[in-house]
């Protein structure tokens, strides 16, 4: 099983995402797969400072450059989970409708704020958003794919 996160840049709530849950299939030894795309980037950029603090605090081993949303990482996953609404607007017609999901689509507790250019309370945020939705998310995972 394979999850795909999208954001914007893929530099900081998309790989902070794929670290968070990283963190909980090696603590509870689930077979998932995780990666993550932003929506508008580019190639081998690197997290941002914040984002690279915090995976680095969680005591995962855990790297990570960026890389833009394609039609083989969809096609590779059984589920693709963005930050916001707007993304998952943008990925209609790429990604399959029955594995395309946001995060407000499975917690109901609304988008993920992008915190590019806030400070680490920001990003604490969204860490915390994220560890919120990563039960929900995983369990949303496994009813996809018992259906397929």
């Amino acid at each position: 099983m394979k999850i795909l996160f999208v954001c914007t840049g893929n530099t900081c709530r998309s790989p902070l995402a794929q670290a968070v849950l990283q963190q909980k299939i090696d603590k509870e030894n689930l077979s998932i797969e995780t990666d993550s795309v932003g929506v508008c980037c580019g190639y081998g950029e690197d997290m941002s400072e914040n984002t690279s603090e915090i995976i680095e605090s969680m005591g995962i081993f855990f790297t990570h450059t960026s890389q833009p949303v394609t039609q083989k990482l969809v096609d590779n996953s059984d589920m693709v989970v963005t930050m916001t609404k707007g993304h998952k607007e943008m990925l209609k017609g790429l990604v399959e409708e029955k594995k395309l999901f946001c995060i407000d689509d499975i917690t109901g507790a609304g988008d993920i704020s992008d915190p590019y250019g806030g400070d680490m309370q920001a990003y604490r945020n969204v860490e915390k958003q994220l560890r919120d939705a990563m039960d929900a998310i995983v369990k949303k995972l496994f009813e996809i794919t018992q259906t397929n």
